[in-house]
């Protein structure tokens, strides 16, 4: 029974130490991909992670438009308290409910966000960190009337920023914000972005095609 129990540990530590080395060869992998293309965005998701994870508040309520695979959502899980993860594509919403049932801080939410964000937002209390990544991206992902729900999602933000405390607002893709390239016409300008966050009196950045917008400078 001790040899077996050994076996069994030995043959769980290899397989952990290959997925490991899996995840490090895909890593570099993709920074060399990156690298070739003269580092263009979009980013590697990991380092697109990295940044959520630098410019977010931890132990925040996280809302996130755009669950997709919910890779981001298992992420923001990690470091919130709570995640409220919006998904309008009915097949993407069942396997990431599938995915979190056993999450005590997720809630997967189906619906768009200009449908849910004008109950979910005004209930919101504290501090809160907005991944906004609904944008449509072909393939199985949602469209809508408009390829993008932001001008709504940071109108609803806007009403709101009274009621909450220290925020962060992340908007995925700001490569796409140029409604000059062809495909990219539902897109509001950059300009667009920026005048929003100054309006709301926020500091705001970009980072690895990542706009963020704070009401204060948040040391991580």
């Amino acid at each position: 029974m001790k040899f077996l129990k050994r076996l069994i540990n030995r043959v769980s530590r290899t397989i952990q130490i290959m997925i490991l080395a899996g995840w490090h060869v895909n890593k570099y992998q993709n920074l060399r991909t990156w690298g070739v293309s003269s580092y263009i965005s979009p980013s590697p998701h990991f380092i697109k992670h990295a940044c959520i994870r630098r410019n977010g508040l931890e132990g925040s309520t996280y809302i996130e438009t755009g669950t997709y695979m919910g890779d981001t959502t298992a992420l923001l899980s990690r470091v919130a308290k709570r995640v409220i993860s919006i998904e309008p594509e009915a097949r993407l919403y069942q396997l990431a409910r599938s995915r979190f049932k056993d999450s005590e801080n997720i809630e997967i939410m189906n619906g768009t966000s200009e449908e849910l964000f004008p109950t979910l937002i005004p209930k919101l209390r504290g501090d809160v960190s907005f991944w906004l990544d609904g944008h449509y991206s072909a393939g199985v992902t949602f469209q809508g009337v408009q390829d993008t729900p932001i001008i709504q999602e940071l109108s609803e933000i806007s009403k709101n920023l009274i009621n909450l405390g220290k925020v962060v607002v992340m908007v995925d893709d700001i490569r796409c914000f140029d409604p000059t390239i062809e495909g990219f016409e539902d897109y509001p300008t950059r300009n667009y972005l920026v005048n929003w966050a100054k309006q709301n009196k926020l500091w705001w950045t970009i980072e690895h095609d990542i706009f963020i917008a704070k009401n204060q400078i948040v040391e991580n």
